[in-house]
């Protein structure tokens, strides 16, 4: 068992970018990048309509704007997100004070939990 918290026992090593993609949640964060893109690329494509009668566009989700904007919003949110915390895994091996680790760790566990209360 390799000693430190939050791994910093491992801190200081060289980037090694074949570990980082095969950590699971690497992958599952390009995953959610991904999908964030799929999101909010539909509903800006194609989540407004514009109606022959009517010269404003409407939103196709019960016309209400509020929701196309809420969607929009969450996948834009989501996509900054996965990029920070992206950038973050690959910087993390080289981030050696525990107390730094700990605050990034914890902001991970924290964001996430608020992703999952939504």
């Amino acid at each position: 068992m390799e000693g430190g918290a939050y791994g910093a026992g491992k801190a200081g090593g060289a980037f090694d970018p074949y570990t980082l993609v095969r950590q699971p949640h690497t992958i599952l964060r390009v995953v959610s990048w991904l999908f964030s893109i799929v999101v909010f690329g539909s509903i800006v494509n194609e989540g407004y309509l514009n109606s022959a009668s009517e010269e404003e566009e409407f939103c196709i989700y019960n016309r209400n704007p509020n929701a196309c904007s809420y969607g929009v919003t969450v996948g834009v949110l989501a996509f900054l997100t996965c990029l920070l915390y992206l950038a973050l895994d690959v910087y993390f091996p080289q981030i050696s004070s525990v107390k730094d680790r700990k605050k990034a760790v914890l902001s991970d566990i924290g964001v996430s939990a608020w992703e999952i209360r939504s």
